[in-house]
């Protein structure tokens, strides 16, 4: 068999990539007031822009229970012979690394399993779990596919900005005093994944300003193998940040994705992000 790759829902990960490679997705949980609803399954990346559009009050995720995980690895480890890598969204971010190490350390013993911080979220992860999955499929062992996804954590990038910080007030990622603040001064924050950790890397006024940060942001790599847009709706703001990218790195392989439900969950529907893979 080959090494079996798990990952949560906020890889992002098309279905089509999912069900190719054989990729097991434990889904996280959105929950719009009393209703509960699984990441990738009971809601999708449209449906959840949707359904912020017509709610007073943000959703909140969730993790996994242990009982998912624990499911999915005694599948996964039916054969005396299995070996499972589990590459999850940094663990800065969520308590779903935590609590798949919890699931996976009674098997421990019998099967290898090896768990990952990916440090990232979103494409940024889904890249990590894409490359791991297409490597075991072409028959790399257990410690080649570790330091592959490994070797691909320092070199993956994410830098965005948010409409409002309400978002990541709510889900506990900065203080309700600054979200306020920044409310009061119409201030929209180029973020960035730091370690895992969502950190302030400039504050700008406007949105016209903000996309010409990120186009800077992105102009600083020497070596870009792939580059992807982040997006909820927002056509027009996804090609003026195209535009000022080509004008300041030309030659660049762009593509766009929209962010999934959990993302949308901390930085809202109005955000705007680039994923960065730097070549070696």
């Amino acid at each position: 068999m080959p090494v079996q790759i798990v990952t949560d829902s906020t890889a992002d990960l098309p279905p089509a990539v999912i069900e190719r490679l054989g990729i097991t997705v434990i889904p996280l949980t959105i929950q719009f007031g009393s209703k509960l609803l699984r990441d990738g399954i009971d809601i999708t990346k449209p449906d959840m822009f949707q359904r912020l559009a017509r709610v007073a009050t943000p959703p909140i995720s969730a993790p996994p229970s242990q009982k998912q995980f624990e499911e999915a690895y005694a599948d996964l480890t039916r054969q005396p012979d299995s070996e499972v890598v589990a590459i999850h969204l940094s663990s800065k971010l969520s308590q779903t690394f935590s609590i798949s190490s919890r699931a996976a350390t009674p098997l421990l013993g019998r099967h290898k399993i090896i768990l990952i911080d990916s440090q990232s979220i979103s494409v940024g992860l889904g890249m990590m779990v894409t490359a791991a999955a297409e490597a075991a499929h072409s028959g790399a062992s257990l410690d080649e596919v570790v330091k592959l996804v490994r070797g691909m954590i320092p070199r993956i990038y994410i830098g965005f900005f948010v409409e409002t910080l309400d978002y990541l007030a709510r889900g506990g990622r900065i203080g309700k005093a600054q979200a306020i603040l920044g409310a009061m001064l119409n201030i929209k924050p180029l973020l960035i994944l730091e370690e895992g950790e969502i950190v302030a890397l400039e504050k700008v006024r406007t949105r016209a300003k903000a996309i010409e940060k990120l186009a800077e942001f992105i102009s600083e790599f020497a070596r870009v193998e792939r580059m992807v847009i982040l997006h909820s709706a927002s056509p027009d703001d996804v090609k003026l940040l195209i535009e000022q990218v080509e004008l300041l790195t030309p030659g660049l392989n762009i593509t766009t994705d929209q962010y999934g439900p959990v993302a949308a969950t901390h930085v809202g529907p109005d955000a705007l992000g680039v994923v960065v893979y730097e070549g070696a």
